[in-house]
């Protein structure tokens, strides 16, 4: 069984090994694009070239984890307390070599004759070299294994590493080093002292562990490995225990939460994350759908669709000189598509039933909470920006930090109530209008079409045509800035659901507004926003909707969330019968279909309301 031992996988070491690398590449690229972009001050200009040192270390001794790196410097050190020992990994197999004695040398014997060249030179060395004491290789495996186990266990801090002469060695300069190496002698005299009971166990937790079928070596977590000794310890088993694989395998089940027959002592008062269980509650594709949405409904304030209605009409009738060309390929193919999209009122009755705009049908799930909780959520992140401007100049950083909780509530609320009306056909008619918003902006951008009108823009288009066929123009600029504006602030907010869930973290990252990011190749606001872009977000649509600052922190203002189920609840139609014919229906059911107020247009005026 012992000689498991030899043979044995620690998974962990491979796994952390393999995430370090990873870790560095991401920071490190993420640095190169910064740095081309836009510059580095002097403390990320040094973690750019300490990554670049580390990138393009070589040697034996390059690795990538700070706590191998840091347990192998530890057992190295030559400082006449402990024989210097050399550790190294490859695949989560750990190897020692003892520079100073040969017979605590292992390898095996395949590995070592590919090693050293032909089998000759290595069978002759072999016989020249003493023969290795495996009693002494198994406690240095074991101690090894143990070690870092319990540091893992412990959560020691770590020094980071930088490019040494013979690959990467960790920063002894650094202040973490002085409580990693305390941490490191503690947990070697722990494992000094029952360094006979940890030679039993770990051949039974690498034969009692759940193997792949294809592997042919047993496999082991250092982590694991210290909480069950952990947990024998405690319990005072010795390696003179009878029933010793009884006990590691209950010490296992305890660590791995097997079973209900765990000591009461044992178990803590652990209370669960209701916010991580949100998943059914906050749904990430429904947020999403909102933007298509207000962008559309933005499109209906500017007579977007009526306009190229009204184009194709022109077109029919002869009164646009298109020739052969693009345009009037994208013009009669836009006619030709046009039985397979939505009309008017079927467009209306999505912009009620998701945004809570007047205008769609009477039996639809009109959003009637949209616009209050749109309002609070930009209403607060602009509170909270501008109050920070105050709090560096006034006072302390405390009530932003304290504020920030806030606009974590405004945006909790927003998600869940965009995530309860983003059922049943919604999402599917928000890409169906994103197609169709982009067909029309290439049919309005082309050179051909702007020069039938006189245009320089596609804006310029939209404009001539409402104004001589539609009743007059509407503000371009405005409703595309709330477009933009709308699209960025519902991305950001499905892009950073995770952010809801955490109690205590703070929903916006102020450092990174006040020092935007660069943005990486083929990305922009719309499509991944940044905190900085979610701020001017909120703070361009407030502008463009002339909001005051006494409504801006009046609206800011907490309040209780509105009542609701987290999902849409089908109630009979009996019940909603009834419900109608006593005038209070659901949302707006009870006003006749053409009684309703229709806001401005019946489109982003509906719901901006100031």
């Amino acid at each position: 069984m012992e000689d498991d031992i030899l043979s044995i996988i620690f998974s962990d070491i491979d796994q952390r090994e393999e995430a370090a690398q990873q870790a560095v590449r991401s920071e490190l690229e993420r640095l190169e694009l910064r740095r081309t972009k836009v510059g580095l001050g002097a403390v990320d200009e040094a973690e750019y070239q300490r990554l670049k040192g580390l990138k393009s270390a070589t040697g034996a001794g390059t690795y990538f984890d700070p706590l191998f790196a840091g347990v192998r410097a530890s057992f190295a050190i030559d400082n006449g307390d402990l024989r210097p020992v050399t550790i190294e990994h490859v695949d989560g197999r750990v190897r020692i070599v003892d520079p100073t004695d040969t017979t605590a040398t292992y390898a095996p014997p395949a590995e070592k004759a590919q090693a050293e060249g032909a089998p000759e030179k290595a069978a002759a060395k072999k016989a020249a070299a003493p023969k290795a004491d495996p009693e002494v290789v198994r406690n240095r495996l074991v101690r090894v294994a143990l070690v870092l186990g319990l540091l893992q266990r412990e959560g020691v801090p770590l020094a980071p590493l930088k490019k040494g002469k013979k690959g990467t060695e960790p920063d002894r300069a650094h202040r973490n080093w002085a409580a990693f190496s305390e941490a490191f002698y503690r947990a070697l005299g722990k494992v000094q002292a029952n360094i006979d009971l940890a030679r039993k166990v770990l051949p039974i937790l690498a034969a009692e562990g759940d193997q792949p079928a294809d592997s042919i070596r047993p496999i082991v977590s250092t982590l694991e490995f210290a909480r069950v000794m952990g947990k024998l310890i405690e319990r005072g088993v010795k390696a003179s225990e009878p029933q010793l694989r009884r006990r590691v395998n209950e010490s296992l089940d305890q660590v791995q939460d097997v079973g209900e027959d765990r000591p009461m002592h044992e178990l803590g008062i652990v209370l669960p994350d209701l916010d991580a269980a949100a998943n059914y509650t906050i749904v990430e594709d429904h947020i999403r759908l909102a933007g298509p949405m207000i962008f559309a409904s933005m499109f209906e304030e500017l007579k977007a669709f009526e306009a190229v209605d009204t184009m194709i009409d022109m077109s029919q009738r002869g009164m646009l000189n298109l020739g052969r060309g693009p345009a009037g390929t994208k013009l009669y193919e836009y006619w030709r598509n046009a039985p397979n999209r939505m009309s008017s009122s079927e467009r209306q009755n999505f912009y009620a039933i998701t945004l809570g705009i007047p205008g769609g049908a009477v039996d639809g799930m009109v959003n009637t909470d949209f616009q209050d909780l749109w309002l609070r959520f930009v209403s607060s992140v602009s509170s909270l920006i501008r109050e920070n401007r105050v709090d560096q100049l006034l006072r302390s950083s405390l009530p932003v930090s304290v504020n920030q909780q806030q606009v974590k509530k405004a945006a909790r609320d927003l998600a869940t109530n965009l995530s309860m009306h983003g059922y049943g056909m919604s999402f599917y008619a928000a890409v169906d209008l994103q197609n169709q918003i982009q067909e029309m902006i290439d049919l309005l951008s082309d050179e051909q079409m702007r020069a039938q009108f006189g245009a320089h823009d596609m804006w310029g288009v939209l404009d001539y045509v409402a104004q001589s066929y539609l009743g007059g123009a509407r503000n371009s600029s405005k409703y595309r800035t709330l477009a933009t504006c709308g699209a960025i602030i519902t991305t950001w907010l499905a892009d950073h659901v995770s952010r809801l869930r955490d109690p205590t973290a703070p929903m916006i990252d102020l450092k990174e507004v006040e020092n935007p990011p660069a943005r990486a190749l083929g990305e922009s606001a719309t499509s991944k926003p940044t905190d900085y872009d979610l701020v001017n977000a909120c703070e361009l649509w407030l502008a463009d909707m002339a909001a005051s600052d006494q409504r801006i922190e009046e609206m800011s203002q907490p309040r209780e969330a509105p009542t609701g189920p987290s999902r849409p609840i089908q109630i009979p139609s009996v019940a909603q019968d009834l419900l109608d014919q006593a005038g209070i229906g659901l949302g707006m059911s009870a006003q006749p279909n053409g009684n309703r107020p229709r806001g401005n247009g019946g489109g982003g005026g509906g719901y901006v309301g100031y």
